[in-house]
């Protein structure tokens, strides 16, 4: 299990107003922020290398999302 404390009145103010006590849904939205953040992440990765001519092929990349996330 982890914790997370918010230091932030504001912050914590704005997070009991749109969840109460509902821990589980701050734990599921919570989730799937880390999921999108890391998805922009590899995009960011994947831009990266086609910028610099390191792009990999198509059916290599659809592979390797399907491993990833599914």
């Amino acid at each position: 299990m982890l914790n997370i404390q918010i230091d932030d009145p504001e912050l914590e103010e704005r997070v009991r107003e749109t969840y109460g006590d509902n821990v589980h849904a701050i734990a599921q939205d919570f989730m799937t922020f880390l999921r999108q953040e890391r998805i922009k992440g590899d995009v960011g990765v994947s831009i990266e290398q086609l910028n610099s001519g390191n792009a990999l092929p198509l059916g290599t990349v659809m592979q390797e999302i399907r491993a990833k996330y599914e």
